[in-house]
């Protein structure tokens, strides 16, 4: 491609990888709808087919919106905002740990009712959320190709999402496990070897649109008094390299899900696994409490469960706060 308006915004390893998503996935006047399209029945059917004890757990972080609760993360919050802001971006939301609730009780005798608005970053390094195709793109497009400017119209990846019921097999990767330690660290992301490790360990062949669930140790990492630095800023940190990202992108996931997000191991500070989004429609998650899901799946014996992640049918949403739901 010729360069008429500054470098190419992706490696070269991604636009590769792309140019075969392109020539494999995608037809003349049909919009790719990305990871997610490969959900198919036979997805939906493997994942309720893990279902064995009918327990569910919950893979969402907390939504944090009490002031007392926030404070001590108060100022991780509002250095993420500023360092935003000096990206160029404008709108963002007030408030404090990404999240600004306001709630009106009436009290009328016997008879109360509550409402309540909210603001929210649908993106970030706090709250559990799904990333649309719309979060990261190139050539002034997302996948699809859906172009960039339909976002300020009507562009429509959550609410085609929504609709499509988000529902297959989940699998559980313990790379923090593989590898033997508490918690992925920054100085090293986790490899290649180390998801195959950690997927020989579930026992499992992975099948088109099955969603991953890698986990990382961020929650223990957290209770170490450990802090995850912001997405704004482009430094090392503990999670997935290119390295990963090529793994991930052989394998066809329909979504995946993760609590660490991109090492960012790089010369430019690139988001590696984010970048996927613009090259193969990937479905991501951000922000996942695993740890717990982790255990569980061990103490059943298993490494897998019926994953269903359902984002709110937003037109133009580039994200949602999402509860991911793991039954087994």
């Amino acid at each position: 491609m010729t360069d008429v308006t500054g470098p190419d915004p992706l490696f070269p390893w991604l636009r590769e990888i792309a140019n075969a998503h392109d020539a494999a996935r995608h037809a003349g006047g049909v919009q790719c709808r990305g990871s997610v399209a490969l959900i198919d029945d036979a997805a939906r059917l493997r994942g309720s087919a893990q279902v064995k004890l009918g327990k569910a757990i919950s893979l969402e972080r907390e939504v944090e919106t009490r002031p007392a609760r926030l404070a001590a993360g108060r100022d991780a919050a509002e250095e993420e905002k500023r360092d935003w802001q000096r990206l160029g971006v404008k709108e963002l939301a007030d408030g404090h740990g990404d999240v600004d609730l306001k709630v009106a009780v009436g009290i009328h005798g016997r008879f109360a009712h509550g409402g309540d608005t909210i603001a929210y970053d649908a993106h970030g390094v706090h709250n559990t959320h799904m990333d649309g195709l719309a979060h990261i793109g190139a050539d002034a497009s997302w996948h699809g190709p859906i172009p960039a400017s339909a976002s300020e119209t009507d562009e429509d990846t959550m609410v085609n999402w929504a609709q499509h019921g988000i529902a297959t097999r989940g699998v559980l990767l313990d790379v923090a496990a593989a590898r033997g330690a508490d918690w992925i660290t920054a100085e090293e992301p986790v490899t290649a070897a180390e998801l195959d490790a950690a997927l020989a360990t579930a026992g499992v062949t992975l099948e088109p649109g099955d969603a991953l669930m890698i986990y990382q140790g961020r929650d223990r990492y957290e209770a170490a008094g450990h802090v995850y630095p912001s997405g704004a800023k482009a430094v090392r940190r503990p999670g997935i390299g290119s390295e990963g990202a090529r793994w991930i992108a052989a394998r066809d996931p329909g979504l995946v899900l993760w609590d660490f997000h991109d090492a960012r191991n790089n010369r430019t500070g690139a988001l590696e696994v984010h970048g996927l989004i613009y090259a193969i429609g990937l479905c991501l998650v951000d922000n996942c409490l695993l740890g717990p899901a982790a255990a569980a799946l061990k103490a059943a014996g298993t490494s897998t469960g019926q994953l269903i992640a359902a984002p709110a049918a937003i037109h133009r949403s580039t994200g949602v706060l999402v509860n991911p739901l793991l039954l087994y």
